[in-house]
């Protein structure tokens, strides 16, 4: 059996680490990856799989060291280019740009050795598609764009004195860029949409289908922004 931590290493070792002393070395996304794994792999096993990984598991035995090279599955690779990086990473801009080549350059190594079949191949690029992680660092961009304008603009409100339909602390989904605004999905189906006023400077570094971590207000009829966590692609 090669496990999942052999087969990265594998991969690494017949494609290139890079410097590994580089924030942007294939060497650096690949090791982040692995302890993405290690850390939210065990989410989706089965009960006899957790059973052995409960039994297994050591401080020197995790799940990269416990599970085969088969257990490597696209939403892997999906949470960490859409999540982990983004909640868990302090990397540089070169980071954030490697992290999409470097995991589609695993995907097709990973079915060319057989560690992968077609169908976990066709399921990856139904999942994260041909473009993965191209929306790391534009994401990185907005957030700063938009926590810049917030902290210059802060907004006058009383949060104790809003009444609970003019408050919330959630993501929030862009629906649309327009000129002067973002447009936002309502909370429930059905509801009306949520229009944020900004600046050209903002919105011009947002894409609709982005979700944002935010605290909002509606003051006067309008809503503002209060504070600003992620953005994810």
């Amino acid at each position: 059996m090669t496990t999942i931590r052999e087969a990265l290493s594998q991969f690494l070792a017949e494609t290139g680490e890079g410097n590994r002393r580089s924030m942007s070395s294939p060497f650096m996304v690949i090791d982040l990856f692995s302890k993405c794994i290690d850390e939210y792999g065990h989410e989706d096993l089965n009960e006899f799989e957790q059973q052995r990984f409960d039994k297994e598991w050591s401080d020197d035995n995790r799940f990269c060291d416990i599970f085969s090279s088969d257990h490597i599955q696209p939403y892997h690779i999906n949470h960490f280019l859409s999540t982990f990086v983004i909640r868990k990473v302090m990397g540089t801009k070169g980071f954030r740009k490697a992290c999409g080549p470097v995991m589609k350059k695993l995907t097709t190594w990973l079915l060319e050795k057989k560690h992968w079949d077609a169908d976990a191949m066709r399921y990856y690029r139904e999942l994260v598609g041909d473009n993965a992680g191209s929306d790391l660092v534009g994401c990185d961009e907005f957030t700063s764009a938009l926590h810049d304008y917030v902290e210059a603009h802060p907004v006058d409100d009383e949060a104790d004195d809003v009444d609970d339909d003019d408050y919330f602390n959630d993501e929030l989904t862009i629906k649309s860029v327009e000129r002067g605004k973002l447009v936002f999905d309502g909370f429930l189906d059905g509801e009306e949409d949520i229009v944020i006023s900004l600046p050209k400077s903002v919105t011009s570094k947002a894409k609709a289908g982005w979700s944002v971590t935010m605290e909002i207000a509606r003051i006067k009829g309008k809503w503002g922004i209060l504070g600003i966590g992620n953005v994810y692609p």
